[in-house]
């Protein structure tokens, strides 16, 4: 492996945990690390990018932008590998999840696409939310699905 671990984050706890796997897998194998959000309306969860009325106004880019520092600033906080974290690059696309994803993987050279199980929506599926599944189904690399622990659990 030498291309750089791709990690997809929609700013869910599924993604946060699969961000988690990726920076210490990266420090494993001593690679880079890629930090990818795709920018999409979704019909599942219309307004997501407009948590507060400003970002009425503001184009999604904008907002998903700023999501992505808190949810990075976060994951930092409480990362036993911050300078990982911290030097990790930062990819924004607009599109479609799943597509897109594997794009900018393929784009890359990646290793491996590191990904949460459910993400945002929480829809129930069969064994791994829709984005998950549809990236493990047309991904040319490995992809790893993480899910966060169960409460409870240590």
């Amino acid at each position: 492996m030498t291309g750089p671990i791709l990690c997809a984050v929609d700013f869910s706890a599924d993604s946060r945990a699969a961000l988690d796997w990726a920076v210490g897998q990266a420090g494993l194998a001593d690679l880079s690390l890629v930090v990818l959000h795709v920018v999409h309306d979704p019909a599942a969860s219309p307004g997501f990018y407009r948590t507060v009325e400003e970002d009425w106004l503001r184009p999604m880019a904008a907002v998903a932008e700023q999501m992505m520092e808190e949810f990075l600033a976060e994951a930092m906080a409480a990362s036993p590998d911050q300078a990982r974290l911290e030097t990790a690059e930062r990819r924004m696309v607009a599109g479609l999840p799943a597509g897109r994803t594997v794009e900018v993987a393929d784009s890359l050279g990646a290793s491996m696409i590191v990904i949460g199980s459910c993400g945002r929506s929480r829809l129930p599926h069969i064994l791994l939310g829709s984005v998950a599944e549809r990236i493990v189904q047309t991904a040319p690399m490995p992809v790893v699905v993480v899910k966060p622990p169960r409460k409870g659990v240590a």
